[in-house]
C-alpha cells in the first residue's frame, strides 16, 4: 500500500538528504556553492516557499524557490525516479509557485538545460513558456 505524500517546508537540517536526492534524481549539477550555508541563507530569506515531499519518512522530492522582491525563481526541482509520474513534480510546483504568489511576486523564472527535454516539456506543462531571446550569464566568486 502507497503511504500519502505529505509536503513540507524545507529547513537547513533536511540538507543531506537534499544532496543525495539531486544525485539520484540525475540532471541536477550539483556545484561548489550548493552548501549548507547557502541552502540556510535562502530559506532564511525565502522560509515559505521551498518545499519537500516525503512518502512516510522518505524524502522523494523537493524544490527550492524563493524571490529578490522583483522575481521569483524556481531551483532544483527535484524528484526520485521511483515517484515520478505521480504528479509530485507538479505538487511542489504548485507549492512553491503558491507562496511567492502570495509574497505579492507576479513573474517566476527557471532555467533548464538546452539538452534535458523532458524538463522542458514538464515546465511547459506547469504552465512556464520558452523564452528564447534570453541568454544566461553567470558569474561564480569563490
Amino acid at each position: 500500500m502507497r503511504q500519502p505524500i505529505v509536503l513540507n517546508s524545507i529547513r537547513d537540517t533536511d540538507y543531506p538528504k537534499l544532496i543525495k536526492l539531486w544525485e539520484v534524481a540525475g540532471n541536477i549539477e550539483i556545484r561548489q556553492t550548493d552548501t549548507l550555508e547557502t541552502l540556510a541563507n535562502l530559506l532564511d530569506r525565502n522560509p515559505t516557499c521551498n518545499y519537500a515531499a516525503y512518502s512516510g519518512s522518505r524524502l522523494i522530492g523537493a524544490v527550492l524557490a524563493g524571490h529578490d522582491g522583483w522575481r521569483g525563481y524556481l531551483y532544483h526541482l527535484a524528484v526520485k525516479p521511483d515517484y515520478r509520474e505521480r504528479a509530485v513534480g507538479t505538487k511542489l510546483v504548485r507549492a512553491a509557485v503558491s507562496a511567492i504568489k502570495c509574497e505579492g511576486i507576479q513573474k517566476i523564472h527557471c532555467l533548464v538545460k538546452h539538452e534535458n527535454l523532458i524538463a522542458q516539456q514538464f515546465w511547459e506543462a506547469c504552465g512556464f513558456e520558452l523564452r528564447d531571446e534570453l541568454v544566461d550569464y553567470s558569474l561564480v566568486m569563490i
